[in-house]
């Protein structure tokens, strides 16, 4: 019999999280599923962790090299059998009645795309937070830098139909290849919230977007500048929106890097003043510009 669920976890040097996902696939209350592993030849000791968990009839396990993550997760998109797709990062988890909530959100043949909550655990030591999903128009999607959008990639799943209307992910894209799948998948179909814990997300050093949150905004441009056209506001009000926008998140960037990071502190508030003067020198900020001259 075919799975009802095919969890797709591309991997590739993330061997200290590895095990804690691989785990949470294993301790699901709802057993018809295959995760589908897709390893760009790990030399972290990767490899040893994934064989051991290979035991399992359910896990499909694919070393070999690849062209990038979204290349990755594509090969497991193609070698998906189950009803409903998606994909967990290697460094990213799922509770353990996740796919039996799932499960029951999908007993309605109309629902083709469920998005829910997640726990995000920082690297940084703060307590761990439910982040809330939100999707309500597809066009804030082009408002990229606004907030206004919530998606959770480990927490949104979707019907096989909908993957093969859709096709597969932009292999050009290495950052923000989810949310132009997101805009293309809501062009066709509607999305359910389910207000529900679905996922864990590691917001940890190591990882793409948090070593390089300038390339996540970069890519987020490229993808979407083609479309602004769509909107009601001028251009240039759209690029102001955007400055600010921008200029207060590389703000926030600098302050949780300033301890840890002096280089990319003064990298990211750099990129604050050049996006907008008047935020990144707001009073608020003498003590962050003091850190940055002192340090």
């Amino acid at each position: 019999m075919k799975p009802f669920f095919s969890i797709v976890t591309p991997s590739f040097n993330q061997g200290t999280y590895l095990k804690a996902c691989l785990d949470s696939v294993q301790s699901q209350s709802e057993s018809s599923y295959e995760h589908i592993i897709v390893d760009n030849c790990s030399s972290d000791g990767s490899k040893r962790i994934l064989e051991e968990y290979a035991i399992d009839s359910r896990v499909r396990l694919l070393i070999e090299p690849d062209r990038g993550q979204s290349d990755a997760i594509n090969k497991g998109f193609a070698m998906a059998q189950g009803e409903i797709i998606c994909w967990l990062n290697s460094d990213d988890a799922y509770f353990p009645d996740t796919l039996i909530k799932l499960r029951k959100a999908f007993d309605d043949p109309g629902v083709k795309v469920i998005f829910g909550d997640v726990l995000q655990v920082s690297y940084a030591g703060e307590h761990p937070t439910r982040a809330v999903a939100r999707f309500e128009d597809r066009s804030d999607l082009i408002r990229w830098w606004s907030g206004r959008i919530k998606l959770h990639q480990p927490a949104v799943f979707f019907r096989r139909v909908v993957r093969e209307k859709i096709g597969f992910l932009k292999e050009d894209l290495h950052y923000a290849m989810d949310y132009e799948y997101w805009w293309r998948m809501s062009g066709e179909y509607s999305f359910h919230y389910l207000s529900e814990l679905l996922a864990i997300q590691h917001r940890q050093p190591s990882s793409k977007t948090m070593r390089a949150w300038h390339s996540v905004l970069e890519e987020r441009e490229k993808i979407f500048a083609p479309y602004y056209s769509l909107l009601h506001e001028t251009k240039a009000a759209l690029a102001r929106e955007s400055s600010q926008a921008l200029a207060s998140q590389f703000l926030q960037q600098a302050y949780s890097s300033i301890e840890r990071d002096r280089a990319g502190a003064w990298f990211y508030f750099k990129k604050a003043l050049y996006q907008s003067p008047r935020i990144a020198l707001k009073p608020s900020s003498m003590g962050l510009i003091r850190k940055l001259i002192l340090l």
